[in-house]
C-alpha cells in the first residue's frame, strides 16, 4: 500500500511530526503502527478514528513517551513532539509540555483529593504559589467538575474520574493536549459541554495549543478537530486531511472498517435526499422505518415493570431478579437508596442517569459486591453475571484463551473447547487467542470482559458500559449478544449513556439520579420525555432527537428507525464487508 501523505499543517510550527513512524509493542514485539506519517501545527487539532485495536491509544503512548519509556516498545521512524523526538527525552521533560487525559482516567490520578491532584500538577511545575487557586479554579470549571473540587478521587465514578482528569490535563496550560476518548464515560449531557470545550481548546490564552484527540462520539464532540487521520486494522495511514473531506470522502471505506461517523455523514452514505430535518429527508426516514425488518426484539411495548404492567390476559414474564426497598451503601454511607425493581426473563433493561448518581454502585449491589440491606431475589441457582466497568478488574489468566475457559472450566461443561472457540469467534477474538489479556487495547480488554461474561450463557447478566471503548463494529456485535442473549430467556440489565445503544436493545429504562430510581418506563416512554430527559442529562442524539420531535408523530418506531438507518448502509456497502458494517449510532 503506498504510503499517505500528511495533510500540510496550516502555518507556524509544527507541534507534532512523524515520518513513517512504526511501532511494536510488549516484550514479543507486536507490530501495532505502520509508517505513519502525520503532522499538527500549532494552533490546530487532529482527530485520530479507526478501529478498534488499529493502534490509536499506541500512537498517543507514543507520542506522549510512555512508549517505549514507561510500556515496552520498538519505535522506528521519525516522530518530533514540542520539538523533542519523545524517545530520547525524559517523560518528565515531555509531561512540561504535553497534557494527557487517558483512556481509563482512574489509572492517572495519584492523590487522595481531586483539589490536591490539580495542585500537584501545579507543584510538579514550579508553578507560582499566587497563582495556583486561580488556575485550578479555572480547569476545574472548564471540565464541568468544580462541584468535585472537595471529593476523594477513590469515590469518584468513572465519568466523574473522567473530568477530573481532564482539569488536572487542563490546569498547566500545556503546548499540546493529547485526549483519548475524553466523553466516553460521560452522561450525554456532559458529553456535548466536554465536546464544546474541546473544540475550544486549541484557543488556549497565551499560547497556540495542538490537540491531538482519540474519540469515537464525534456527535458529541461537536466542532470536529481540523484535520483527521484514518487507521486500520493493521496501524496504516487509510487518510489523512481536512476533516470533512475525509469523512465524506472515505465513508464507505470507514464503514468497512468499523468506525463511528457523524450522523450527517451516515446520512449521506445511506442515501438521504438532503440533510436532517428537511421535508425531503424527513419523509424519506418515515418511509425506511416502516420498510424495517421485524424480529423477536422489534418494537414492542414492555410487559412488565411498575410503570407498566401486564395487560389484561397476558400473563408477566416471570422475574429473573427482584429488589426491594434495596439499598447500597459505602462507608456506611447510603448510595443507592430504596430501589424496587424487577428484571424479567426475555428483556433488557437500560440503567440510565447522571455520572455519580449510583448507576454502577446499583449493578454492583445486585451483583452482591457492595454491602446492601433490603431485600435481593434471583431465581434459579446460577449467580448472576458481571461485566465491570473496567474490564481489567475482572481479568485473571495468562492467555485470551484461558481467561475466556476459565469460568466454563471450573462448571465443568462437556463442550469447552467448542463454546470457547464460538464465543472467542463472537466477539472477535480468534487471532487474540493466545495473546497476554493485559498487553490487549481497552476495545479488547472490553470485548473479552464480555466474552469470558457471557460464555456460559448466564440467566442474568449485569453489564456496565458494555460497548465502552468499542468501534461501531463492535459495538453492534455486543448489542446483537446482548439482545440475543435476552431473546433466548435470559435477563440483562446494562448500565450505559449511550442512548442509541438503549434505543436499539432495550424494552424498558430505569432513570437513577441522586441515587433513587426516579423512573421505570417503557423505552420509547421514556426517551420521549422531555421533562426526564433533561433532569437526568439525557441529552438525545441527532437521531433521537428527530424521532422525538417529528418521527414519533408520525407513527416511527424507535428501535425500527435505528434498525432502517443499519439496512440502508449495509445495502449501500461493499459486498463482502457486510459483517463489518455497524450498528447506527444517531
Amino acid at each position: 500500500m503506498a504510503e499517505v501523505a500528511p495533510a500540510p499543517a496550516a502555518p507556524g510550527t509544527a507541534a507534532v511530526r512523524t515520518r513513517r513512524l512504526s511501532v511494536s509493542v510488549g516484550h514479543d514485539a507486536v507490530p501495532v503502527l505502520d509508517a505513519v506519517s502525520l503532522e499538527v501545527a500549532e494552533g490546530t487539532g487532529l482527530l485520530v478514528v479507526g478501529p478498534s485495536g488499529c493502534g490509536k491509544s499506541t500512537l498517543l503512548r507514543v507520542l506522549t513517551g510512555v512508549v517505549p519509556h514507561t510500556l515496552p516498545g520498538h519505535v522506528t521512524g521519525d516522530v518530533q513532539v514540542a520539538g523533542h523526538d519523545p524517545r530520547e527525552v525524559p517523560v518528565a521533560r515531555l509531561a512540561a509540555e504535553i497534557g494527557l487525559v487517558q483512556q481509563s482516567p482512574g489509572d492517572q490520578l495519584c492523590l487522595g483529593g481531586v483539589e490536591d491532584e490539580l495542585r500537584f500538577a501545579l507543584e510538579n511545575r514550579a508553578a507560582d504559589p499566587a497563582t495556583v487557586d486561580d488556575r485550578t479554579e479555572h480547569a476545574l470549571a472548564a471540565a464541568g467538575a468544580t462541584h468535585l473540587r472537595s471529593r476523594s478521587t477513590h469515590a469518584l465514578s468513572g465519568g466523574e474520574a473522567q473530568r477530573v482528569a481532564l482539569a488536572a490535563a487542563l490546569v498547566t496550560d500545556p503546548a499540546l493536549l493529547v485526549l483519548d476518548e475524553p466523553t466516553a464515560l460521560l452522561d450525554p449531557q456532559g458529553a456535548r459541554e466536554v465536546g464544546a470545550l474541546v473544540a475550544r481548546l486549541a484557543d488556549g490564552p497565551g499560547r497556540r495549543r495542538a490537540l491531538v484527540v482519540v474519540e469515537h462520539r464525534l456527535d458529541e464532540l461537536g466542532d470536529l478537530p481540523d484535520a483527521t487521520l484514518v487507521l486500520d486494522d493493521s496501524g496504516r495511514v487509510v487518510a489523512h486531511g481536512s476533516t470533512r473531506a475525509v469523512l465524506r470522502e472515505h465513508a464507505q471505506r470507514l464503514l468497512e472498517l468499523g468506525c463511528w461517523l457523524p450522523l450527517d455523514v451516515l446520512l449521506e452514505a445511506a442515501g438521504a435526499p438532503g440533510p436532517l430535518g428537511s421535508d425531503r429527508t424527513d419523509a424519506w426516514l418515515v418511509d425506511l422505518a416502516s420498510s424495517s425488518r421485524t424480529g423477536p426484539s422489534a418494537d414492542r411495548p414492555a410487559r412488565a415493570g411498575r410503570a407498566l404492567p401486564a395487560t389484561a390476559g397476558t400473563p408477566a414474564p416471570p422475574v429473573a431478579l427482584r429488589a426491594r426497598a434495596f439499598t447500597v451503601t459505602r462507608s456506611g454511607a447510603p448510595v443507592v437508596r430504596d430501589v424496587d425493581l424487577d428484571l424479567h426473563v426475555g428483556e433488557v433493561l437500560a440503567v440510565v442517569g447522571p455520572n455519580g448518581s449510583g448507576k454502577s454502585t446499583l449493578l454492583r449491589g445486585l451483583a452482591g459486591l457492595e454491602p446492601r440491606s433490603g431485600t435481593l431475589t434471583v431465581a434459579g441457582p446460577a449467580p448472576v453475571a458481571m461485566v465491570f466497568q473496567d474490564p481489567e478488574h475482572q481479568l485473571l489468566a495468562r492467555t485470551v484463551r484461558d481467561e475466556v475457559a476459565w469460568s466454563p472450566r471450573l462448571a465443568g461443561v462437556a463442550d469447552l473447547d467448542e463454546r470457547v472457540a464460538r464465543t472467542l469467534a463472537a466477539y472477535g477474538l480468534t487471532h487474540l487467542a493466545d495473546a497476554n489479556p493485559f498487553r490487549l487495547s481497552g476495545g479488547e480488554q472490553r470485548r473479552l470482559s464480555l466474552a469470558t461474561a457471557t460464555v456460559l450463557d448466564p440467566p442474568v447478566l449485569l453489564a456496565d458500559e458494555p460497548t465502552f471503548g468499542l468501534d461501531r463494529a463492535q459495538s453492534d456485535a455486543t448489542a446483537r449478544v446482548l439482545r440475543d442473549l435476552a431473546d433466548r430467556g435470559g435477563a440483562v440489565a446494562l448500565v450505559t449513556h449511550d442512548l442509541t445503544l438503549v434505543a436499539r436493545v432495550a424494552d424498558r429504562v430505569a432513570v437513577v439520579v441522586d441515587g433513587e430510581v426516579v423512573a421505570d418506563r417503557e423505552t420509547s416512554a421514556a426517551l420521549a420525555d422531555d421533562a426526564l430527559c433533561a433532569g437526568a442529562r439525557l441529552a438525545r442524539p441527532p437521531l433521537l432527537e428527530w424521532w422525538a420531535r417529528t418521527g414519533r408523530g408520525e407513527g416511527v418506531g424507535l428501535r425500527a428507525l435505528v434498525r432502517a438507518l443499519d439496512d440502508a448502509l449495509l445495502a449501500r456497502c461493499r459486498p463482502g464487508h457486510g459483517d463489518r458494517v455497524p450498528a447506527v449510532h444517531g
